[in-house]
């Protein structure tokens, strides 16, 4: 079971994602969780070599038969075992492991250096860097090859699966968009802070963010009006899911809030989730702990047009540059309007454009 502290408490079986950091000099860095690089020493089984001895004792004193008949070992096992005990003494009874000594490399060490240069910068999981590299023509290496290499250089990070709840999922897009607001936020104007929300909007079918904006304020008008500007880019959906938060629903059964009341003006079905059950509005809470992980935790924004500028850029990457794991390894724009995949190498990854020329001449000179 998960530590309480990786726990979330309005759902025991929510596993928290947040990354561990640890203070270098100028800059933050992930800490790993298991320390040094796993040495896998062999020990002999001391109980095996007792089990080996009795049997050739038994072997010399009544026979190779008798011992065969008796203890249900192979007449092959006691014959070697007896050799090599005339031979070397007990010490030749010692289990020798019939691991090669030597492995030959199925992989260039090139492309060991570039996951590990993916690994440090993005903290990426096995299964995404292989999809990423195999995706974006880097090289064609298996998720099982890369976690061997991750134990081996001391790099790879305990997970606790989560328990599989229930999922839904349309069959096509704009079905249905799930809304929901993160926050708030303070953004430090030289000792001056101001309080911000984050807005998000996502599709259903394709995790297609259609909106992403930093407000000042959660009210219903100022949400209604950037949720107009949505729907100029990117249509109505037939259905809009919200959890029950104070802009989208009034305390009262039946009384509708400025948010409800747009809906039904433009025919559109408001889902509301249960109460203190945020995992069934889940595809946009999963989007926040993207979002928290290579947005909030890595950026310190100096103004809100900075905050502004970064939400916009990431929500472009996330649609059109980052692939989906429950996609199939899919871009949301691909899903959502079919816009293709073009990327190669590092290409508008925003931790690893600045690598972009080093992979090219590793990839020349391989």
């Amino acid at each position: 079971m998960p530590d309480s502290a990786d726990v979330s408490a309005s759902d025991p079986h929510r596993r928290v994602r947040r990354h561990h950091y640890q203070e270098g000099p100028g800059f933050l860095f992930l800490a790993t969780q298991n320390g040094r690089p796993s040495q896998r020493l062999e020990r002999p089984s001391l109980a095996e070599v007792r089990r080996r001895m009795r049997i050739v004792r038994h072997a010399l004193a009544h026979g190779v038969e008798s011992a065969v008949r008796e203890l249900g070992v192979a007449r092959r096992s006691v014959f070697r075992w007896t050799a090599t005990f005339q031979a070397h003494g007990i010490e030749g009874l010692v289990p020798k492991s019939r691991r090669p000594s030597r492995t030959r490399c199925t992989v260039p060490s090139w492309v060991d250096m570039v996951i590990i240069a993916i690994r440090l910068h993005t903290y990426w999981n096995s299964k995404r860097i292989a999809a990423e590299m195999s995706r974006r023509g880097i090289y064609q290496v298996s998720p099982d090859r890369i976690d061997h290499l991750f134990r081996a250089l001391g790099c790879s990070r305990g997970t606790v699966p989560r328990p599989p709840g229930p999922r839904y999922e349309r069959s096509r897009p704009n079905e249905l968009w799930h809304i929901d607001i993160k926050g708030p936020f303070f953004i430090n104007l030289g000792g001056h802070y101001i309080k911000t929300w984050i807005v998000g909007l996502i599709d259903d079918h394709s995790r297609f963010v259609i909106g992403l904006r930093v407000m000042s304020e959660h009210k219903a008008q100022p949400i209604l009006r950037w949720l107009d500007e949505c729907f100029e880019l990117c249509g109505r959906p037939l259905e809009l899911m919200s959890d029950n938060g104070k802009p989208f629903v009034f305390w009262m059964p039946g009384v509708l809030t400025l948010f409800g009341k747009r809906l039904r003006d433009l025919r559109i079905r408001h889902l509301r989730t249960q109460i203190s059950s945020p995992w069934t509005n889940g595809k946009i809470e999963a989007f926040w702990d993207i979002l928290q992980a290579e947005v909030l935790d890595r950026e310190r924004f100096t103004s809100f047009a900075h905050a502004e500028a970064s939400l916009a850029k990431f929500a472009e990457y996330y649609n059109y540059h980052r692939l989906s794991g429950v996609l199939g390894w899919l871009t949301p724009a691909e899903r959502y309007n079919g816009t293709p995949f073009t990327d190669r190498g590092f290409q508008n990854i925003p931790t690893l454009t600045h690598l972009q020329s080093w992979l090219h001449e590793l990839m020349q000179a391989a």
